[in-house]
């Protein structure tokens, strides 16, 4: 028995790709699938979001799609970032990761829309792979959807949609396998085994080829690209030894020699990371992956077995889709493949990155037209009774006067909910970032007792001023300081040379180790003693100690 059907719009860098798909059993059907080009320069990323917005008109006109659909966004949109937070239940999870995140993302937090994904789990940490979009990509976007005539269920990420296409058409995998999926801008990553699956992002895709070829040939960008495919697809012929053959092929092999680098390096930091295996099999996808010399290259470089990425097992197509172009298409389709599979696999991945209000306000938008024209109905309808009931003109004329004034500020109104509903998750957000700092309020109750502990242990001690000195990340690890200011009473006689300095240092020494003995420290620095007051006759000597915190129980 079929399941209802779904329309999926997979929105990449260079083309638009939709699809209307249903579940018979558990075989999925595409029963439709469309591809509308982006017309743009693809050197200007901030054009793409027009070129999207064009394009969803087309298939809105020309291939008759609307309505509500589950949109997907390119890696390059997108910021994929892989975090550890301590174990803890799912319902504090995204207070940890948000304040986690912000220390390893380069936007504010209230900036982006974000949604994570948990990709391993040990008891100890939990590994999640954090996913976040501007806000005003994210806005924009929505803008153009709405403009075209569709409401957004939701919006997901490329970048992890193939591990669901992957266990879909292969659900008895279970080799370490490692999918490339090549885009127009960039190509997505995805390392999977049997504990579940790594992703990473690279910026290198087909348009760095058109790069070459146009600095290559003295072109503009467009013109490469229209280069780049006749060529590629034998529309241009030239013989092997014509020299615009040559500059092709040399611009293809720099652009395998930089892919087949970039796949080793993100292979080793895989191995690094994960402490896992090399990947046994190589998968491509994508239409990058149709160049030729490619898989050989790769095949060459990491000593396994390359193919092409087969992502319609278990899929059947309807009788508009033109079976002769399923090797293409196979390669296309593996995204939307992903996002339909994604509730029939087990542990399916997927985020989404569409705010609730925005898709209240989208659905709102689509009937706003339909409550518009009803609202007109039903104030017209008393006149059709003016021709037989004449006596009654007068109430009707009222009424209808009633129902327009009481649409027409609804309608104003409008605007202005849509700007509050906007405000309201700004403030959600802030609001969210301000209960991971109450969180932390705990570290600093016990942290501070223990200081306290220390300091009534080493007597004749106190501390004049502590604050906290936070560092840049580097290597996407941030670091603390704790610098701790005080005085300590020196009861001997000052003065003459009597008082034994290196007592004083062992004594303020021994108070340093006692303040690193807290849970919240893990090092600190050689303590800064000032003997100018000594010196000065005065019976108090002042130091500065700089506490190293440990990161995994920030403050």
């Amino acid at each position: 028995m079929s399941s209802s059907k779904h329309l999926i719009i997979n929105c990449g860098a260079s083309r638009i790709t939709a699809a209307t798909v249903s579940f018979s059993s558990d075989n999925l059907v595409v029963e439709k699938f469309v591809t509308v080009n982006l017309y743009y320069d693809y050197s200007n990323e901030d054009a793409w979001l027009s070129a999207v917005g064009d394009a969803l008109r087309s298939l809105n006109k020309q291939h008759n799609f609307s309505g509500k659909a589950s949109f997907i966004i390119p890696g390059n949109q997108v910021l994929t970032k892989t975090i550890r937070i301590p174990h803890v239940e799912a319902s504090k999870r995204a207070q940890i990761l948000a304040f986690e995140a912000q220390q390893n993302i380069p936007y504010p937090l209230h900036e982006v829309v974000w949604d994570s994904q948990v990709v391993g789990d040990d008891g100890v940490e939990t590994e999640v792979l954090f996913i976040a979009c501007k806000s005003n990509t994210i806005n924009n976007f929505c803008a153009e959807v709405s403009q075209a005539g569709f409401s957004a269920k939701t919006i997901n990420a490329a970048t992890i949609l193939d591990y669901n296409a992957i266990q879909f058409a292969s659900p008895e995998q279970g080799e370490d396998v490692l999918l490339i999926n090549i885009g127009a801008r960039s190509t997505n990553l995805l390392f999977q085994n049997a504990d579940g699956f790594f992703v990473r992002n690279i910026q290198l895709g087909g348009n760095s080829l058109t790069q070459n070829i146009a600095d290559s040939l003295g072109k503009t960008f467009i013109q490469a690209e229209d280069i780049k495919h006749k060529f590629f697809s034998g529309d241009l012929n030239y013989s092997d030894d014509d020299s615009g053959t040559k500059g092709m092929s040399a611009c293809a092999d720099s652009f395998i020699r930089r892919m087949s680098q970039e796949i080793t390096r993100s292979i080793v930091n895989y191995r690094r990371q994960k402490s896992g295996a090399a990947p046994k099999r190589i998968l491509l996808s994508g239409r990058g992956a149709l160049l030729s010399g490619l898989s050989e290259q790769l095949s060459t470089s990491q000593k396994v077995p390359v193919g092409l990425f087969d992502s319609l097992q278990n899929v059947t197509l309807g009788g508009g889709i033109d079976s002769d172009s399923s090797a293409t298409l196979s390669l296309e389709i593996s995204e939307i493949i992903g996002a339909a599979a994604r509730d029939k696999v087990v542990d399916g991945a997927g985020v989404n990155l569409l705010p609730e209000a925005m898709q209240n306000s989208m659905e709102f938008a689509i009937k706003k037209p339909f409550l518009m024209i009803a609202a007109a109905c039903f104030a017209l309808a008393p006149w059709s009774a003016f021709v037989g009931y004449k006596q009654h003109s007068s109430d009707c004329i009222s009424a209808a006067e009633a129902i327009v004034s009481v649409t027409r500020p609804l309608i104003e109104r409008q605007s202005q909910i849509e700007k509050n509903a906007a405000q309201a998750v700004a403030v959600s957000q802030s609001i969210e970032l301000i209960e991971g700092l109450k969180n932390s309020k705990t570290n600093w109750i016990q942290f501070l007792a223990q200081l306290q502990t220390s300091l009534n242990s080493a007597e004749d001690a106190w501390l004049d001023a502590l604050s906290v000195k936070r560092d840049e990340p580097k290597n996407g690890v941030a670091s603390y300081e704790v610098v701790l200011q005080g005085q300590m009473l020196v009861r001997e006689t000052v003065g003459q040379g009597v008082v034994d300095q290196e007592v004083l240092s062992r004594r303020i020494k021994s108070l340093q180790s006692s303040f690193e003995s807290s849970d919240f420290i893990v090092s600190s620095e050689p303590p800064i003693i000032n003997w100018s007051s000594l010196r000065n006759g005065l019976n108090v000597l002042p130091f500065s100690i700089n506490l190293v915190v440990d990161t995994s129980k920030p403050l």
